[in-house]
């Protein structure tokens, strides 16, 4: 963990060793076993840490197996935490085997979660069986209230826009963006296919919500082999999206890169940048 200077942007690490993941007795690997290695970790509206596990245990049982919610207390004098769980959810999906990916948070605390997997019936591995839970009070006693399918090949990445009450995921498989409704504790699919771009990754919204932007691989694109891309979208109150420009500059491509054992290195991520200037709040009713 780090302490944040708001001044200068500086991170100062916060004296403390750091937490070990209950992953079983296995031996770590590098690169990192992919289904071992934990998808997320951001905070909670309480103020605790979340850290979503893909599969339990190492992984040693994929693609069988549960992932895990896994929330730890802060103390909120020096940062510190501890091995201890305050919470931990196991997450199956309908198959037994989901692979919870990344969350975000809505306006009322709810965790939405993405799962690789969570639809399917046959296990990881199946086409089109992406899926979105919701999980209400997860700093206490995290319940799943709603859920509904993608119908897309591994969603990975979500965000909700507190505006217009949707939901997004991109969907690494199947190089798409799924849109739901989350509203009135109900969880619509709105359009499984609400956009196209090849092998998504990650996706953040806007300051003030109006734009999603997106990050494309490239990795299997016809055009531009390997070229990532930056895909805008303004967000429209259905939770339809429409491309206003996608960007390529500036964003090396696989052959610049470095490759070792078949591991693809480079742009993986954005990061949210917020303004200290006015903006105006798009609504919809």
């Amino acid at each position: 963990g780090f302490h944040l200077t708001p001044e200068t942007c500086e991170l100062t690490p916060i004296d403390q060793d750091p937490i070990e993941l209950d992953q079983g007795n296995v031996t770590p690997s590098d690169p990192a076993f992919f289904p071992a290695s934990p998808a997320q970790i951001g905070f909670t509206p309480e103020g605790n840490i979340v850290v979503t596990i893909k599969v339990n245990g190492g992984g040693q049982n994929f693609p069988s197996g549960e992932g895990s919610l896994n929330v730890y207390s802060i103390n909120p004098e020096n940062g510190t935490t501890t091995n201890e769980f305050l919470t931990q959810t196991n997450v199956t999906g309908a198959a037994g085997s989901s692979v919870p990916f990344s969350f975000d948070f809505d306006d009322k605390g709810n965790l939405l979660l993405v799962e690789a997997f969570g639809a399917s019936g046959g296990g990881p591995g199946q086409p089109n069986a992406g899926a979105v839970s919701v999980y209400s009070d997860i700093d206490v006693a995290p319940m799943d209230v709603a859920a509904d399918n993608t119908n897309q090949t591994t969603s990975c990445w979500i965000v909700y826009n507190p505006k217009n009450s949707c939901v997004y995921t991109t969907n690494n498989g199947g190089s798409s963006i799924s849109a739901l409704s989350w509203k009135d504790d109900e969880l619509e699919l709105i359009d499984a296919v609400a956009a196209t771009l090849n092998n998504p990754l990650d996706m953040v919204l806007s300051h003030d919500y109006k734009y999603l932007y997106a990050l494309a691989s490239g990795h299997t694109d016809v055009d531009l082999p390997g070229q990532p891309r930056i895909y805008v979208y303004e967000n429209q109150c259905d939770c339809s999206l429409v491309e206003v420009q996608n960007i390529t500059d500036g964003l090396p491509p696989e052959a610049d890169r470095n490759s070792t054992d078949n591991v693809v290195n480079g742009v993986v991520g954005l990061a949210q940048v917020f303004f200290a200037k006015p903006f105006r709040l798009i609504e919809c009713l």
